[in-house]
C-alpha cells in the first residue's frame, strides 16, 4: 500500500495549516513566570551594603587617577574586584539644608539616606540638643518617604506581578529597632513607615524558599528536550514543503520558519534560565538570640549573603537592603583584636583611634566583597548572577568624629551588565558637588527605569534654585 504523505499539496497551504505545528509546539511551552524571563535576559538586581560610623577621609587613597587610582590599606579588600568597580569619592548628602525640626542628627538622618526625604515629628531625641541635665531635648521622628529598596521593589512588582517578594531588608545584629537602627522605609511620600529588618538568616531562608520544588529544575530540562524534538519535526516538514509550493507560499513558510526559530531561541534560553537555583545548606539552626549575638556577626553576615545570591538565582526578589549593623553600632570586634566599641572609636579624634577605625572598615570590606563572590558562583544565561547585579557599599557618614556627610565614599560593583563603565575612580569633591540623591537616581537607571530623574526631596540635590541638578551621577555610563 502506498504511504500517503502528511504534507499538504501546493496551493493547499492556509494560515491554519502553517500554524498547526506552531499550535502543537506552543502547548508545550511552560509557564516560566515564577522562575524569571522566558527570553533569556537576566533581570537587574540591586543590593545596598551598609557599614556604620564612616571611615577616615584622608586615608582612602594614595593616588586618585580615573583608571590608575591606588587604594590605601583600608580599602584594599576591593582591589581584587577592581575591574568591576565604580569608586565614587566626595558625594554629599546635603542633609544640612533640611529645615530645623525636619532633620535629625548625623547618624539618624545619615542612616535614612536610602530614603532621601525630610524627617517628620516624633519622640526620638536629636543628638547634642539636650540641656546640661539631659532634659528639654529636641525630638524628631522617622523620615517621610520610602527607601530605594522598597520604591524600586514596588515598581518591579508592578511590572512583574508574579515575583514572590518585593524586597528584602536584612540586618546583622541586635533586634532593637529605632531611628538609629532602621534603614528601610515603606512610605509613601509624606508618611512615616519604618520597616523592621530580619536578623535571623534561618527564618529568612524558610520564608523565602518554603514550597519551592527544586527537582522541578531538573524536570524542566527533560521537558525542554522533548519540545526541541517536536520543534525539529515541524521544521523538517516545513523545509520539505518549500520546493513544492508557490513563491507566495514560500514567503509564508519563511515567515513561519522564522517564528519557529524564535520559539527555538526561547527554548534555548529556558534551558539555562535558572540552572543555579537550588537548596542551601546553612549549617546549625540559630535561635534569634544566637543570630543577634555580636560574636556571631561574621557567620550571620555570610549566611545572609548566600541567601541573597540564591534568592536572585531563583528570581524570588530583586532588591535587597543589607546592613552589617545599625547606625551608631558599638559592636566590639574582638575577633580582630579590638577591645573598644566601633561607635566609641569613631568619636575619638586621635591617631590610634583612626587606625582602629580603618582596621574595622578593612575587616568589614573583606567580609562584604564575599557577596560579590557568592553572586559570581551562580551561572545565569551564559554569564553569572553578578553580571546583572549592582552592589552599592555605603555608610551614613563620611567620618564619625565630626558627623561629616559632605565627602561620602560610595563603592559600586557590578559584573558585565552593560550599563555602567566600570574599573574607574570618579572624584566628586570639586564644585558643584554631586549628591547622594543623584547616586540613588543612578540606581534607578541601572534597574531599568531611566525616566526617573527627580526621586527624593529637592533640597537634597545640588545646586539649588533654577539650576537644580536632578538626574543620575554624570560619568557612570
Amino acid at each position: 500500500m502506498k504511504k500517503h504523505s502528511t504534507l499538504p499539496r501546493a496551493g493547499d497551504i492556509t494560515r491554519r495549516t502553517v500554524l498547526r505545528g506552531a499550535a502543537g509546539i506552543s502547548m508545550f511551552l511552560p509557564l516560566m513566570e515564577a522562575f524569571g524571563q522566558v527570553n533569556g535576559t537576566s533581570p537587574k538586581r540591586l543590593v545596598t551594603v551598609f557599614t556604620a560610623n564612616g571611615d577616615d577621609i584622608d586615608q582612602r587613597f594614595t593616588s586618585r587617577g580615573e583608571t590608575n587610582w591606588v587604594f590605601a590599606d583600608m580599602l584594599t579588600p576591593f582591589e581584587r574586584h577592581r575591574q568591576h568597580l565604580l569608586v565614587l569619592d566626595g558625594i554629599n548628602k546635603y542633609h544640612h539644608r533640611l529645615p530645623a525640626g525636619e532633620v535629625s542628627d548625623g547618624h539618624q538622618q545619615g542612616g535614612s539616606a536610602l530614603a532621601p526625604w525630610k524627617s517628620g515629628p516624633g519622640s526620638y531625641p536629636i543628638g547634642g540638643t539636650c540641656d546640661a541635665n539631659g532634659q528639654n531635648c529636641q525630638n524628631i521622628g522617622w523620615v517621610l518617604g520610602p527607601s530605594i529598596d522598597k520604591a524600586i521593589g514596588d515598581r518591579i512588582l508592578q511590572d512583574n506581578p508574579s515575583l514572590p517578594y518585593r524586597h528584602l531588608n536584612l540586618r546583622v545584629g541586635d533586634g532593637g529597632n529605632n531611628i538609629w537602627n532602621v534603614h528601610s522605609h515603606a512610605g509613601p511620600v509624606g508618611s512615616q513607615n519604618p520597616i523592621n529588618p530580619d536578623t535571623n538568616p534561618f527564618s529568612v531562608y524558610t520564608r523565602l524558599f518554603q514550597g519551592i520544588d527544586f527537582s522541578g529544575q531538573q524536570n524542566l530540562a527533560k521537558r525542554l528536550a522533548m519540545k526541541r524534538s517536536a520543534l525539529d519535526l515541524v521544521n523538517g516538514e516545513l523545509n520539505a514543503l518549500k520546493p513544492k509550493v508557490s513563491a507566495a507560499d514560500r514567503v509564508r513558510l519563511e515567515q513561519h520558519t522564522e517564528s519557529m526559530r524564535d520559539v527555538e531561541r526561547q527554548l534555548s534560553a529556558q534551558t539555562g534560565n535558572r540552572p543555579a537555583c537550588g537548596p542551601l545548606t546553612l549549617g546549625t539552626m540559630m535561635s534569634n538570640q544566637q543570630a543577634q549575638d555580636p560574636n556571631n556577626h561574621q557567620v550571620v553576615g555570610q549566611l545572609f549573603f548566600k541567601i541573597i545570591a540564591m534568592s536572585f538565582a531563583c528570581d524570588l526578589v530583586r532588591t535587597v537592603n543589607f546592613n552589617w549593623s545599625g547606625n551608631t553600632s558599638d559592636r566590639i570586634y574582638r575577633n580582630i583584636g579590638l577591645t573598644e566599641g566601633h561607635h566609641t572609636l569613631s568619636h575619638l579624634t586621635d591617631g590610634t583611634a583612626f587606625q582602629k577605625i580603618r582596621q574595622v572598615k578593612k575587616y568589614l570590606y573583606e567580609e562584604s566583597v564575599k557577596l560579590h563572590d557568592e553572586l559570581m558562583r551562580l551561572p545565569e544565561n551564559g554569564k553569572t548572577v553578578f553580571d546583572s547585579t549592582l552592589v552599592v557599599h555605603w555608610s551614613e557618614l563620611s567620618q564619625g568624629d565630626t558627623h561629616q556627610k559632605d565627602r561620602d565614599l560610595v563603592v559600586m560593583a557590578t559584573g558585565d551588565s552593560g550599563v555602567f563603565r566600570r574599573g574607574r575612580f570618579l572624584d566628586f569633591n570639586s564644585q558643584p558637588k554631586r549628591a547622594f540623591s543623584n547616586m540613588l537616581i543612578s540606581c534607578w537607571h541601572f534597574m531599568g527605569y531611566p525616566t526617573v530623574m527627580d526621586w527624593g526631596e529637592p533640597l537634597l540635590f545640588n545646586p539649588q534654585g533654577a539650576n537644580l541638578n536632578t538626574g543620575p551621577l554624570p560619568g557612570l555610563v
